[in-house]
């Protein structure tokens, strides 16, 4: 059976309990001697077990002789030094957090989402199956903290590889080939964002924040080629998501039909991208107003 102080109390229980008055409660919460109640509206607060210790103490003190100051300055340096004790404790747990976050990156980029379980990243981590879900509820949960930083790691080597390329176009199909002859992980981990559930606003949020990251180098890439007048007038918002669609569909071709190599499907994907067959917006714009002209006001 619980004590009366194992529940939410009201000042009038805290004052049976404790032998103190309201006015005395309160005035020790003023001075810093009690710690602050939970406050549910402007004059609704609740006390716990705690402040019926607390109050015990101040008591127990007070009947030793020592002064109000004396024993607020105890209780204050007590509170200081818990408080610094909890944030050491934090240090080690946010340290074993980040480890299981690198883990993954690594494990993550070398196998993708569906070959990788969360048995593997705690073994390299060094901690036992169930201390994992003490830090992430989910693999899931884990994958979307930091697939940021797996697609830096897969890609990392090619990047430095091309930043000094001058040629968007041989930029845009040196990333296509790598994705697919290099790292079939990629496509499995775009699979997985599609797969997210739409009633799970967070996860919704983060995967558009990947995909648009993912496809906003593709942008460039083909942005800065109209520039330089490689390619013709494209909508390029449209032409970047649609090169990471076909990255999608030429993985499967290419593992499908072994006559399908990377080269074959990747002039495919010029062909089609770099063609115009993406009309520029303005195009689209003055095809439109073309077909429907505006009717002539009568005069």
């Amino acid at each position: 059976m619980k004590s009366e102080t194992d529940r939410p109390l009201r000042i009038s229980d805290l004052e049976k309990i404790s032998g103190f008055g309201r006015s005395t409660i309160h005035y020790y919460m003023r001075e810093g001697l009690l710690s602050p109640p939970r406050k549910t509206g402007k004059t609704m607060a609740y006390y716990d077990a705690g402040h019926a210790r607390e109050l015990e103490e101040i008591k127990r003190l007070q009947k030793e002789g020592y002064p109000i100051s004396f024993i607020r300055d105890m209780v204050t340096g007590e509170r200081e030094q818990a408080a610094k004790g909890a944030e050491e404790a934090e240090a080690p747990r946010t340290e074993r957090r980040q480890q299981i976050v690198d883990k993954a990156v690594v494990i993550f980029a070398r196998k993708g989402y569906h070959q990788t379980n969360v048995t593997e990243i705690a073994r390299a981590v060094g901690v036992g199956h169930s201390t994992f879900y003490v830090y992430f509820p989910s693999k899931m949960a884990l994958f979307m903290e930091c697939v940021d930083d797996v697609f830096q790691a897969m890609f990392a080597d090619v990047w430095e590889e091309i930043k000094g390329e001058k040629n968007p176009i041989a930029r845009l199909n040196r990333r296509a080939e790598v994705v697919l002859k290099g790292h079939p992980e990629f496509i499995d981990m775009l699979n997985v964002l599609k797969s997210i559930e739409e009633d799970d606003p967070p996860l919704q949020i983060k995967k558009r924040e990947i995909y648009f990251s993912i496809v906003e180098p593709c942008r460039r890439d083909l942005t800065r080629a109209i520039e330089m007048g490689l390619i013709p007038e494209i909508d390029v918002e449209i032409a970047a998501f649609l090169v990471v669609g076909f990255l999608e569909s030429a993985w499967l071709l290419t593992n499908m039909n072994e006559s399908y190599t990377v080269e074959r499907v990747l002039d495919a994907m010029n062909a089609m991208v770099f063609s115009g067959m993406v009309p520029a917006p303005a195009k689209k714009a003055a095809k439109k107003a073309k077909k429907n002209p505006t009717p002539q006001r009568k005069r």
